[in-house]
């Protein structure tokens, strides 16, 4: 084990969970600052929207639809570890944080910040993403960076192979 290196032992230990309280708040004003800038409505989310169980485990879920069918939906979810589930489009399910044990040490602001981020680029038509027959890809590109993330699809996951470049949500007109 190195110096820098966590001890075993902080793997999977959580001793400090309510610091990641901020990221369910400023998750709660995130929507409503959307719902005020943003053509947008609020829409159904079904049981396993976000996952197996998390839809109807979450202390809240909000799912926006934007005004333009060409623009991708955003659902997300505050969960009791505290946390945020958030699933960009149909199939990019994120975590913030994405883990929250004592060894990867995610700092609440940072995880405020990456979540901030990624629903900036999404709102802007940054975010895209693709099923195929082997795997489901995603891509956050926006002014600051970009992010890619791909994972291994399983037999009878239920998607259909597609392809969307998303457009930017409709802004609400000012007044």
């Amino acid at each position: 084990m190195g110096r820098d290196e966590p001890a075993p032992e902080a793997y999977g230990r959580v001793s400090a969970p309510e610091r990641y309280g901020v990221v369910v708040e400023r998750a709660a004003e995130l929507v409503a600052r959307l719902e005020r800038d943003f053509r947008v409505a609020r829409g159904p989310v079904g049981p396993d929207d976000l996952g197996p169980g998390l839809s109807a485990s979450a202390l809240w879920v909000t799912r926006l639809v934007p005004g333009d069918p060409g623009a991708a939906p955003l659902t997300l979810a505050a969960t009791d570890f505290p946390g945020v589930s958030a699933l960009f489009g149909r199939t990019c399910l994120t975590a913030y944080p994405s883990c929250g044990c004592d060894a990867c040490d995610e700092d609440p602001a940072r995880v405020v910040e990456q979540l901030e981020s990624d629903v900036a680029v999404l709102v802007e038509g940054g975010f895209s993403e693709a099923v195929t027959a082997r795997a489901t890809r995603y891509a956050f590109v926006g002014p600051h960076g970009s992010r890619r993330g791909s994972w291994s699809r399983h037999r009878g996951d239920g998607l259909v192979e597609c392809a969307f470049d998303y457009r930017p949500w409709p802004r609400r007109a000012p007044g």
